[in-house]
């Protein structure tokens, strides 16, 4: 007779029964194989769908549960797959768990691991989770809150990224089910959670972070301490998600957590920080959460709120161009900012760049939110942003500047101006004071900022500075003062000229020079005085020349004094003329003092001579009187004194600036200036009156009895380029001269026998210069010259002429065969009697045949 086989529905244990003692095999094959038939009896054959699970479970799950420790991997994750059935079609009743709980504890929630598997681990972190949402509707689980604390923390920290999802996961879902219970244990979770903020997985880091906002929500004050400032530091993760995820959290916590008030000064910051964040989408996030805390915050403080608003006044005229914040925001912000700005001042010393940026960014939101509630702290607010002026990456010093800007919006000019005005030495508080003044109101800033700024400023202390940060810094906070307070500069014009023109004249770069003359033109137009700088010079350039007072002896070519000096004579234009007075006493220190730096004698010789060139604008509008002054002194105390042979390479070289100058004041049409540009000084002034600086014979004669021997003792001068400056400048008196009806014959004859001299020079060029000056003195020479008298100075030039007509230089033989022909009318009969005297003894038969032609159509004519 066949045995038939139990039925589960009627006889559990029997039905059973085959499977267990397979269970009990030694081959782990046979294991799995009975644990395998088990999970299809139980839960798979559809002839046992309707037994009772409750009358099952006792009859195998201490079987069961034992496999959980079996050395096998395939059965222990059967096993748990089992237990997850009975799990999800049990019955709720904490019995089940108070033998499970207990078994996965041994296994993943002992100090060592025990469950080897990550796999494994996966799959029962899975069975808890399971558990915690089955039983989420009921108390059942409350005394089970250490077997949970025992396994969530110890699986949080699992090496496999994806047990550490689940058990975050599981954290979150435990916060919510067993709350209160879960109040008593919750620093137990914050540091395994904590550990995975440094995770390389962002999904880890994110889950973490989700955790962390569960846990603080439902713990105490300590979760809190100890999680703010990791959470704070995820601000400078990569990632954007995990950026997102603290700024939910946070903002959470701002509006859930119980303790809030408790901690505004600790979780501010962070949400303020993500104001500035550079994805869009959370900033956008996070402005709406500020909003939204705003307006919870009235409305939770509508008593105490609605007494303040009730004077309130309605949005500042003077406000940036930003939306802004709720009464809230405000008043959250003006009553934190004071435990806030010290963190930020700290946190200006940090060694991370990022960290630095974000702290600039936070100052700005704060002092936004702040308003004038900013105030009291002005104080801390400045040295943070005094600091931060100093870093050297660029997007912290954008960022100091907006900070600054808005603080002055909201601070009045009385209560920051005392703080900085100590420390005007500074490029970085330069840098900050151009920004305050940006965001102040023109009519607070003229009440005394204005006057007492620029007076600072203009101190030759300050204002003559080289450094080019300080100089930048300078001409920025000048800018901002002639943007913002406009007319009212009128003022303190002087001063703000004194800044400007001083950086102009010694700039550290071409950028910095553009920056000042455009200043200058700013200037220019608030004061109405003109439409070129010229007009900006008449006013207070004088200012400028009488401030220079130093020692000529102690001036290198860096002193400000020098620069100064040499750009008001550069730039000034016809404004010198009113200044003369100024000037001569300045040249005549500078260049007739013999001990004066050498380079800087050179330097102002050639200034002086550019200013000479262009006399026709220089001095269109100076007065003859003050002009014949001027030039006495330039030319007897200043030139003159140069023109005296000493001994030395240096002295040679201020002989041949000086007679340079000389060339420069004797020339009766200079050259044209090049075209005045903007920044040229001048711009705008013409020539159209023509100026003569020896307007009349009685003018000149004087010089000429002065100068002549000093001519004629520098044609001999060692130095090539004082030979050349003192032909030319001969060529100049004799034309001079000759108009105005002083050259006499013997003034001719003590030139021209020096520069005969010059004919055999060793320089070419030397020798080109004394042909053209000695056909420049003789077509000069006075009308009444006596050819007979004169005889022997006439012969004596024929005689030397003629000799270089046979010079071994073909171009010089050139330049002596045509100043011959244009002398020729001197005395024709005497150049054709030693023309013909000579000519067979010369080889350059031609020039001398051309000659002769030439001086027989003058006597034939």
């Amino acid at each position: 007779m066949c045995e038939t086989k139990p039925k589960l529905l009627d006889n559990p244990r029997a039905a059973l029964e085959v499977y267990i003692i397979g269970l009990q095999s030694e081959a782990k094959a046979d294991r799995k194989q009975a644990l395998v038939k088990l999970n299809e009896e139980i839960f798979e054959n559809p002839v046992n769908s309707d037994c009772d699970l409750t009358i099952i479970f006792p009859e195998v799950y201490a079987y069961v549960l034992k496999s959980f420790s079996d050395p096998s991997e395939g059965c222990r994750e059967t096993s748990a797959q089992i237990i997850s059935n009975f799990i999800e079609k049990l019955p709720l009743n904490d019995y089940y768990l108070t033998y499970i709980l207990p078994v996965i504890v041994r296994r993943i929630g002992c100090p060592e691991i025990v469950e080897e598997s990550e796999e494994i681990r996966l799959v029962l972190i899975e069975l808890v989770h399971k558990i915690l949402d089955k039983y989420k509707v009921t108390f059942l689980l409350s005394p089970f809150i250490n077997d949970f604390t025992n396994i969530l923390t110890k699986t949080v920290t699992d090496p496999f990224p994806k047990v550490k999802l689940e058990a975050c996961e599981c954290i979150i879902m435990l916060t919510k089910v067993l709350q209160r219970d879960f109040h008593f244990q919750c620093e137990s979770y914050v540091k395994p959670v904590l550990s995975n903020f440094a995770h390389q997985h962002f999904r880890v880091r994110v889950a973490a972070i989700k955790a962390i906002g569960a846990i603080v929500l439902a713990g105490n004050g300590k979760c809190f301490e100890l999680s703010i400032s990791p959470m704070a530091e995820k601000l400078f993760d990569e990632n954007t998600q995990v950026r997102m995820q603290v700024t939910l959290e946070v903002g959470n916590w701002m509006m859930s957590y119980k303790d809030r008030y408790s901690f505004w000064h600790r979780l501010l910051p962070v949400l303020l920080t993500s104001l500035s964040d550079a994805m869009e989408e959370i900033r956008n996030t996070a402005t709406t959460l500020w909003a939204d805390i705003g307006l919870q915050y009235m409305e939770e403080n509508e008593e105490d709120l609605k007494k303040k608003a009730d004077f309130l006044k309605d949005v500042p005229t003077h406000y940036p161009d930003v939306k802004r914040p709720n009464m809230g925001c405000r008043f959250l912000a003006q009553t934190n900012i004071g435990k806030i700005v010290p963190a930020i001042c700290r946190e200006m010393d940090s060694w991370q760049p990022d960290a630095r940026l974000r702290i600039s960014q936070l100052l700005c939101w704060l002092i936004l939110c702040s308003e004038e509630g900013a105030t009291q702290h002005a104080f801390t607010i400045v040295k943070a942003l005094l600091r931060g002026a100093t870093d050297d990456d660029p997007r912290i010093i954008l960022e100091i500047k907006r900070a600054a800007e808005l603080f002055g919006y909201f601070i009045a000019p009385s209560t920051w101006w005392p703080l900085l005005e100590a420390e005007v030495d500074s490029w970085a508080a330069l840098l900050v004071l151009a920004n305050i003044i940006r965001g102040s109101r023109a009519e607070l800033l003229q009440e005394k900022v204005l006057e007492e700024l620029c007076r600072e400023a203009a101190d030759p202390d300050r204002c003559r500075t080289r450094k080019p940060k300080y100089q930048t810094n300078l001409l920025h906070m000048s800018e901002a003062l002639l943007d913002v307070c406009g007319e009212a500069c009128a003022n303190v014009a002087d001063d703000l000229f004194t800044i400007n023109f001083t950086v102009y004249a010694m700039p550290v770069d071409n950028q910095i020079q553009f920056m000042a003359i455009s200043n200058l033109d700013k200037l220019r137009y608030v004061e109405k005085c003109g439409k070129t700088l010229t007009s900006l010079y008449e006013r207070h350039i004088g200012k400028v020349l009488a401030g220079i007072t130093s020692d000529a002896l102690t001036w290198t070519m860096l002193t400000p004094d020098r620069c100064l000096l040499e750009c008001a004579l550069t730039h000034s234009g016809s404004a010198m003329g009113a200044q003369l007075h100024l000037i001569a006493p300045l040249l005549k220190e500078c260049l007739a003092t013999p001990k004066v730096d050498p380079e800087v004698k050179l330097k102002i010789f050639t200034t002086l001579s550019t200013v000479l060139l262009r006399r026709d604008v220089n001095f269109r509008t100076c007065d003859n009187d003050k002009l014949e002054a001027f030039l006495k002194i330039v030319l007897e105390e200043v030139i003159m004194p140069n023109l005296v042979w000493t001994a030395g390479r240096t002295a040679e070289a201020t002989r041949a600036a000086a007679a340079a100058c000389l060339c420069a004041a004797l020339q009766d049409r200079p050259a044209e200036p090049p075209a005045a540009t903007p920044h040229a000084g001048g711009d705008g002034d013409t020539g159209d009156k023509k100026v003569n600086l020896f307007p009349t014979k009685e003018s000149l004669e004087p010089f000429l009895e002065k100068m002549v021997p000093l001519l004629v003792g520098l044609a001999d001068d060692n130095s090539m380029l004082t030979r050349q400056h003192t032909m030319r400048a001969v060529c100049c008196l004799a034309v001079l001269a000759r108009q105005r009806g002083c050259f006499t014959g013997e003034i001719l004859h003590k030139l021209y026998f020096v520069i005969l001299k010059r004919l055999d020079d060793s320089s070419d060029k030397v020798r080109s210069f004394a042909v053209h000056t000695l056909v420049t003195l003789f077509c000069n020479r006075p009308a009444e010259y006596d050819t007979v008298l004169y005889g022997a100075h006439v012969d004596a030039l024929y005689n030397a002429m003629l000799v270089h007509l046979d010079d071994a230089d073909e171009n010089f033989r050139k330049e002596m065969l045509e100043a011959l022909i244009k002398l020729s009318d001197i005395d024709p009969p005497l150049l054709m009697k030693k023309v013909k005297a000579n000519i067979n003894l010369y080889r350059n038969k031609a020039a001398y045949e051309r000659l002769s032609s030439h001086i027989e159509k003058i006597l034939k004519g």
